[in-house]
């Protein structure tokens, strides 16, 4: 019903890129940016553009993912869509269209108001479903009630315009003839069903077509029909005549009979595997959490270098002139602003520690005040690791119950989902049903941020454990979120017949009783419920699984309190921001981890903001959002703090409606005051932050969040999470009056971490801020910080591997070659990419992984010069030395030399090499290149 610029404005402000076209990199950008892209943003998300040497990548606004474009000469070359996460070519095309990042910026003058979506589509046959014209009277309805005359004719189609378009449109009958394809799945043996379904079929004369989203899905299929059918490219080709049976590569929600002389039976993936069927969604690219690549080091954040201790890493430094001696070197500034340069090639040896220092301090650039701690530390972590492996290995010893549902009414609750699940919301279910099955209690972390579909994990393992004959208890934080999940859950389970009850500040006395009382007969099998389920009044029958969501919101007593009822059961903790100790147990394996980092399709990032608190911030911000007929939530720390914001607001803007909420009001007052700013009663709801979770309303589109420095980072994300889940851009103003730099530093982090997913971003920082607790203890935080998470857990995966040489086993060979080795800036401009080559470069272990991120370099950036191709040359070179334990290789124009590990020089063969203690020489001039005579001396060094 919006309208929409016209059409030919897109073609004006947008532009083309095409093979063969010209390219000026200095035009690019000015138009690139006139256009809203950030052009020093990496393109893993629409409107980031990265410019290299010889190649630029782009996410464009209306792409499914980004493109890199390949020039030379003053002309594009290539244009190829990539995949974000290996840097593979997935195709190329001819044309690439480059949209603006806002539809605003198309409307020009009376434009505004010219076109509909049936403007776009001028030429298609248009076909509704029976019942578009009811809810297209509704939608007007709506509109013509809420909106202004004159916001009306700007922004939305008339009630004329639509009946003149509905004249157009084809309406379907409410009712015609169809016959659905079997659900194999749900049979007892769904193999043995498809089969004869299928021999029927072929008897009757049928065509037979295999649909599924995926090429493992179809062999599935194969293997389960015995039919081994043909794939081919499309729908005509599939339903070519004289074709009996085929394959075709298709994202169909469910099969259908096509009648006829030769039916057509088109069998779908989901009808034969049910919620085992893929659905990729091309929309959706999963964000890379936190630590996946936590190991690499960022510019301007404070890293752990293993010889010298806590250090910033300032960044990339270029020494040497000449063709000789050119190199880059990696400048570390430690305490006193003592900066230090050291070779590219330790970075093997430099980690991330933190983006900020914390309480912590910077050591001295000699070591001096490293060392001890770091031995401390070490012996330290030998001591955790063996007590983890005893706690891990007693885990998995304790029998727990199987938990496995019957397959046909599992299904049946599953195929109420309406959506398709994101492929690691399909991985977290799996895992999760994996271990109720185990045999072994599951002890299990689901991370995702606020709306990426934790809930539906939950559900789907409540549903396996109740009709797997056992009891389920879901505890909340909050009356608010309990209040939610009570009524989500009980209309999944309603159609199987199955009870959900309440325990919480909402319930009364007597139904609180009813509850407790049928309980503990096993008649009732779900309950959603605060802490108070922890209490000594509640007995369950057959508790089998507890599910804790929002974990961060429980302190340590309550959480062991709650494990403790069921001590041999399965556990599964939820949550979008885990707290440090929470998310070092998942890192370190003492706890299973489940991540779900893949947005909603469409999710736009919510824009965020740290200003000074002050009246104009506030009511700019509400008028804004009302003024595009939005609604905003004001929140502030404390229940004193409401009236005089009250007073401030009416003040500055008394055209705003407010309703007010906070915890210590009835009940049932919270819920009328809530359900009349759902339906629109108000434009601002000004409260506590008794709101953080369990609220989701498309239309509040603005939160301004006052004295922000009084929450914790995991209230403001959770509360930034209420606005933007409807596809439209939304705002969070956090207005502080000022604090400790800690906080403000605290506060930062929510600007720069503002993406769909953040949210485990975030608990990765507080993780750097706070340090990951004692994991064999209570202790909350401060254990890790030492070493900083990413190193430490590195460090205690090795103990716990038995790896005893720990640190010491983390050496490089200093390598001296006459030679310019480095990707140069004219190839490679970003420095923060060239850092991430080079330190990827420094952890590989084998020419294999080497050659894969050479590959991968020359894919993004063209060809490599000769001084990339150095780079990674000397790489290969070190690997190779590590290998034969040479620990020095030093290389001039009379002579190489390599000086030993201890030990490791056997018996030389070659009269051409010297020994001189634990060195090697290779005396004698030579014109070859320095590599070249590197080869011949290892050769020599073999023989």
């Amino acid at each position: 019903m919006e309208l929409l610029p016209l059409p030919a404005n897109w073609s004006r402000i947008g532009f083309p890129l095409r093979t063969g076209a010209v390219y000026s990199e200095e035009d690019l950008e000015a138009r690139l940016k006139a256009l809203g892209y950030d052009l020093d943003d990496s393109p893993d998300y629409p409107g980031g553009v990265l410019f290299h040497g010889n190649t630029f990548e782009i996410f464009p606004a209306g792409a499914f993912g980004p493109f890199r474009i390949e020039h030379s000469g003053g002309r594009i070359r290539r244009i190829a869509a990539i995949n974000p996460i290996d840097q593979e070519v997935i195709s190329e095309t001819k044309e690439l269209l480059i949209d603006p990042m806002s539809e605003r910026l198309t409307f020009t003058g009376r434009a505004r108001r010219r076109s509909s979506l049936l403007d776009y589509c001028a030429r298609a046959k248009w076909i509704a479903d029976s019942t578009v014209p009811r809810h297209a009277d509704t939608w007007l309805s709506t509109i013509e009630d809420a909106a202004a005359r004159s916001e009306r004719d700007r922004a939305y189609l008339s009630r004329r315009e639509w009946e003149l378009a509905a004249k157009k449109i084809t309406v379907l009958p409410p009712t015609t003839p169809y016959r659905a394809t079997p659900e194999f799945y749900k049979a007892a043996s769904p193999r043995k069903a498809l089969r004869a379904f299928v021999e029927e079929a072929q008897r009757g004369r049928a065509r037979v077509l295999f649909v599924a989203a995926v090429e493992a899905d179809l062999r599935v299929m194969a293997r389960m029909s015995a039919i081994k059918a043909e794939c081919v490219p499309d729908w005509t080709h599939a339903t070519a005549t004289g074709r009996q049976q085929a394959a075709l590569l298709a994202g169909f929600d469910a099969g259908f009979v096509v009648p006829g002389k030769k039916p057509l039976v088109v069998i779908t993936a989901a009808d034969v595997l049910g919620s085992r069927a893929h659905q990729p969604q091309p929309m959706n690219w999963a964000w890379t959490p936190g630590f996946d690549s936590g190991d690499l080091p960022e510019l301007g954040s404070v890293v752990v270098h293993l010889q010298r201790g806590l250090a910033r890493l300032g960044g990339l430094r270029s020494m040497g002139t000449g063709e000789l001696s050119a190199r880059e070197m990696v400048r570390l500034v430690f305490a006193g602003n003592d900066a230090v340069l050291v070779p590219l090639a330790e970075l093997a040896l430099i980690w991330p520690y933190a983006a900020e220092l914390g309480d912590t301090s910077l050591d001295k650039a000699d070591g001096s005040s490293w060392r001890p701690r770091r031995a401390a530390a070490e012996t330290e972590i030998h001591v955790v690791a063996k007590e983890l492996a005893k706690q891990m290995s007693q885990r998995r010893r304790r029998p727990a119950p199987k938990l496995v549902p019957r397959p046909a009414v599992y299904e049946k609750f599953v195929a109420r989902f309406p959506y398709f699940t994101t492929p690691d919301q399909a991985k977290a279910i799996r895992d999760v049903l994996d271990d109720l099955a185990s045999g072994h209690p599951m002890d299990r972390i689901v991370c995702g941020d606020v709306g990426f579909g934790k809930t539906e994990v939950a559900l789907r393992a409540a549903a396996a454990a109740v009709l797997a004959g056992k009891q389920v208890a879901i505890v909340v934080p909050t009356t608010v979120l309990a209040r939610q999940h009570v009524e989500t859950f009980r209309k999944r389970f309603a159609p199987l017949g199955i009870d959900v009850g309440n325990l919480s500040r909402v319930a009364s006395t007597a139904e609180a009783r009813k509850v407790r009382e049928r309980l503990k007969s096993g008649e009732l099998r779900v309950v959603v419920g605060t802490l108070s389920l922890a209490s000594k009044e509640v007995r369950f029958a057959e508790l089998g699984l507890i599910i804790i969501d929002e974990e961060q919101h429980f302190g340590a007593a309550e959480k062991a309190m709650l494990s403790g009822l069921n001590k041999n059961g399965h556990r599964l903790w939820m949550s979008a921001t885990p707290i440090p100790r929470t998310l070092a147990a998942g890192l370190t394996g003492l706890r299973d981890l489940s991540v779900i980092a893949t947005p909603p399709v469409h999710r736009v990032p919510v824009a965020t903001k740290v200003a000074p608190l002050s009246d104009i911030a506030i009511a700019a911000a509400l008028v804004r959002e009302h003024r595009r007929n939005g609604q905003s939530f004001v929140i502030c720390p404390r229940i004193q703090d409401l009236d005089p914001l009250l007073a401030r607001i009416h003040a500055l803007a008394p055209e705003l409606r407010i309703i007010t909420i906070h915890g210590k009001l009835p009940t049932d007052e919270i819920d009328e005051r809530l359900m009349g700013f759902v339906e629109g009663r108000a434009d601002v709801l000004l409260a506590t932050n008794i709101v953080e979770s369990g609220l989701d309303i498309p239309r509040a589109n603005t939160i301004v969040v006052c004295w922000p420095e009084k929450f914790g980072l995991a209230q403001l994300h959770q509360l930034r999470g209420r606005v933007g889940r409807g596809g439209i851009r939304a705002f969070a103003h956090f207005l502080t009056e000022g604090g400790s730099e800690r906080s403000e530093k605290r506060l930062s982090v929510l600007e720069e971490l503002s993406r769909p997913g953040a949210g485990f971003a975030i608990s990765a920082r507080d993780l750097d801020l706070r340090g990951g607790g004692d994991l064999r203890s209570d202790r909350q935080s401060g254990h890790t910080q030492v070493f900083g998470p990413t190193l430490y857990g590195h460090l205690l995966t090795l103990a716990l591997e038995g790896d005893r040489d720990g640190m010491s086993a983390l050496w490089i060979p200093e390598l001296n070659l006459p030679i310019p080795e480095l990707l140069p800036a004219s190839y490679v401009q970003s420095e923060a990419v060239r850092l991430e080559i080079y330190a990827r470069a420094a952890r590989c272990r084998s020419d294999d992984e080497l050659e894969e991120l050479e590959d991968e370099t020359h894919r993004r950036f063209g060809k490599l010069p000769s001084e990339a191709s150095n780079f990674f040359a000397v790489a290969k070179l070190r690997v190779d030395c590590r290998q034969r334990g040479i620990m020095r290789l030093d290389v001039g124009p009379d002579a190489i030399a390599a000086t030993m590990l201890a030990g490791r020089i056997g018996k030389l063969r070659s009269r051409s090499l010297q020994r001189e203690g634990d060195r090697v020489v290779y005396p004698g001039r030579s014109d070859e290149p320095a590599l070249r005579r590197v080869e011949q001396f290892l050769d020599l060094l073999d023989e």
